[in-house]
């Protein structure tokens, strides 16, 4: 989101769909999803990316809350980081709409 205008970043809010079941497994988490029978394995930072895409959570948002859980340099593009994930999320019909 290295890209992103400020102010997307405060509006676009990525919203999981229903239909997915979730199951932690230590450090990892692991999506399934009813629709295409597809199962995907989330590293920490794809959790708590996917934990938040709760329809209230804006990029602004989640980024913050990656800087706070994670040790991230204050170099580092947190955005470009999310929009790949969520761009992920968006291509394996993991969320709602077309977010990312």
């Amino acid at each position: 989101m290295a890209d992103t205008p400020t102010k997307d970043r405060e509006t676009i809010i990525p919203k999981g769909r229903t239909g997915i079941l979730a199951k932690e497994i230590g450090q990892e988490t692991i999506l399934y999803s009813d629709t295409d029978e597809a199962i995907h394995v989330l590293n920490a930072t794809a959790k708590l990316i996917w934990k938040l895409c709760d329809g209230q959570h804006s990029l602004e948002d989640i980024a913050r809350k990656l800087q706070e859980e994670f040790a991230v340099p204050e170099q580092h593009d947190v955005f470009a980081d999310i929009q790949h994930t969520i761009k992920i999320f968006s291509e394996k019909g993991l969320l709602l709409g077309g977010e990312g």
